[in-house]
């Protein structure tokens, strides 16, 4: 795993290098691959694991059609359904599997970096034997899971804030195709 977390790393430096992308492109983008590059729990412990190796990768729709309250304020741009999934090491280092739907809203922009926000749900799977228990809904091996993001985007390249439940927070970065 720690191969593909550096090759992405790579690729992702080696992507800055690549000319600007037009505002266009950069906007109607399909997919969006990320990794983890630092996650903190609010109250630690010492069987808390702080990498999480994390591959994600996500399919982005066409853009939503403007709402009432859209078409009266220009700062927003339309909202874009997505799909995907992400594999990791949870906070206890067991393999997980995350599949998810949700929406990402365009925030504000400044220059060449735009904000947004991201809301995700789904169902999570790998939380087994002593953690069954440390997510809720988990009887069954599969338990569901709501994530929300704030990110910024930069030509092809982004970073995102996740908040996960009341546990803590990541930071991971990615490319968009």
């Amino acid at each position: 795993m720690r191969i593909i977390k550096y090759g992405i790393y790579a690729v992702f430096i080696g992507y800055l290098g690549f000319p600007a992308a037009q505002a266009s492109e950069v906007d109607d983008f399909r997919f969006q691959l990320q990794t983890s590059i630092w996650t903190t729990h609010f109250n630690p412990k010492p069987e808390h694991n702080n990498d999480q190796n994390l591959l994600g990768f996500e399919f982005y729709g066409k853009r939503l059609p403007a709402s009432r309250y859209q078409r009266y304020n220009d700062t927003f741009d339309y909202a874009r359904p997505l799909a995907g999934a992400a594999w990791f090491r949870n906070s206890f280092g067991q393999k997980t599997v995350y599949a998810y739907g949700g929406v990402r809203q365009n925030l504000i922009r400044y220059g060449q970096v735009q904000t947004y926000g991201k809301l995700t749900a789904g169902l999570i799977h790998g939380y087994r034997g002593e953690y069954k228990d440390k997510i809720p809904f988990n009887q069954l091996g599969i338990a569901p899971a709501i994530l929300p993001m704030l990110g910024a985007q930069y030509q092809r390249s982004f970073a995102e804030v996740t908040l996960f439940g009341v546990s803590g927070v990541m930071l991971t970065v990615g490319l968009t195709f």
